[in-house]
């Protein structure tokens, strides 16, 4: 068992995933406005770069 010191001392924070998402895993929970947004996106283009002087 590890103690506080240890987990304090981490640089990454100590999570727990819930196991009920995992019926959610192979879902796209919104369809059409996961279509749209690939449709914008093939569309949408970077704007120019500006040279600063």
């Amino acid at each position: 068992m590890k103690n506080i010191q240890e987990f304090n001392n981490r640089k990454v924070p100590v999570i727990c995933i819930d196991p009920s998402l995992e019926k959610y895993r192979d879902k796209t929970p919104f369809p059409e406005k996961l279509a749209k947004a690939n449709e914008m996106l093939k569309t949408a283009k970077l704007p120019n770069k500006k040279k600063r002087n």
